[in-house]
């Protein structure tokens, strides 16, 4: 298939993009910066900013497949223009683009914040009630790509904590420094929200999945909760960090409302997708990331490993 992935230059996309290009795809890999782009050599740069107003005009054509994994995260409410053009209004280009080119599938990149904290495992079948501009977002490009259902066959997969080698400035990797530096550990309620990670590879393949798979049901849609099988504190993740970097965390207690947990029920995703009956622990891919930091190489695993 050729395979437009937006977002190449992201953490995801450094370990989705050579996966597809083993499992045989073309990939026309989408950023703004051509020069973090030449770290796929075997891909297809496609330069350009999402924010663009003609960002259709700019795209390849013959597309059989979107994987929009594009996203901004930026400081509300100075960010608020950058957030709703790169979240809102790319979707919304991609998928008429995909749509007019006779595109077979999109697959859209969400996240568990759209469901916002709670204490009970998150279902597919739940609303979407998480509060805040970003999250307010990613439920409208969600509701986008299924207004498009129709038209397009379409799988949004709601992400949870993907990390794993490569990763900067996110939860894991700043967990990882602080342990690391002997730095406090800040935690509120006791160490919560607590969350089910997902390592990497294990994302890669699912997307890659998500091309072909025959999703249930009289009409090719799915939304499904993308996450771990282990549900654990930020206390827990800290101290399995500890053991592997052979130093005891030190933690702080902070005031303040962790937001409740994000936490996502597997069962869909596992009876949709071929998954191994047992997904990489946290210890196993804080091991991977310790291991490819020693050696000054964030290459990506092969996809299951």
């Amino acid at each position: 298939m050729n395979v437009l992935v937006t977002g190449a230059t992201g953490f995801v996309a450094g370990w989705l993009v050579p996966h597809l290009i083993r499992e045989g795809h073309r990939v026309l890999a989408l950023g703004h910066d051509p020069g973090r782009l030449a770290r796929f050599p075997d891909a297809e740069p496609v330069v350009v900013d999402l924010r663009r107003p003609d960002l259709t005009e700019r795209l390849p054509t013959g597309l059989d497949a979107i994987i929009h994994l594009a996203q901004a995260n930026a400081p509300f409410p100075e960010g608020a223009h950058d957030l709703f053009d790169v979240n809102v209004g790319s979707t919304l280009r991609l998928l008429e683009h995909a749509r007019r080119g006779g595109a077979q599938r999109f697959v859209y990149a969400s996240t568990a914040s759209v469901y916002g904290g709670g204490d009970r495992p998150w279902r597919e079948s739940d609303p979407p009630l998480g509060t805040g501009y970003y999250a307010a977002t990613r439920q409208g490009a969600e509701r986008l790509v299924q207004a498009y259902g129709d038209l397009l066959p379409y799988v949004i997969l709601r992400l949870v904590t993907p990390y794993g080698p490569g990763q900067r400035n996110r939860l894991v990797p700043g967990l990882i420094d602080r342990v690391r530096e002997g730095l406090p550990v800040l935690l509120r309620e006791g160490g919560r929200p607590q969350m089910n990670p997902i390592f990497v590879s294990h994302v890669a393949d699912v997307f890659t999945q998500a091309l072909s798979v025959a999703p249930g049901g009289a009409v090719p849609h799915e939304v499904l909760n993308l996450a771990g099988d282990e549900v654990l504190s930020i206390r827990q993740m800290a101290e399995t960090i500890g053991q592997r970097l052979g130093r005891q965390p030190v933690f702080e207690d902070v005031p303040g409302s962790s937001g409740g947990n994000v936490v996502a029920d597997t069962t869909r995703l596992r009876q949709v997708f071929r998954l191994p009956d047992r997904l990489t622990t946290f210890a196993q891919g804080v091991q991977a990331i310790l291991v490819c930091d020693r050696e000054d190489r964030p290459a990506p695993a092969k996809a299951g490993d």
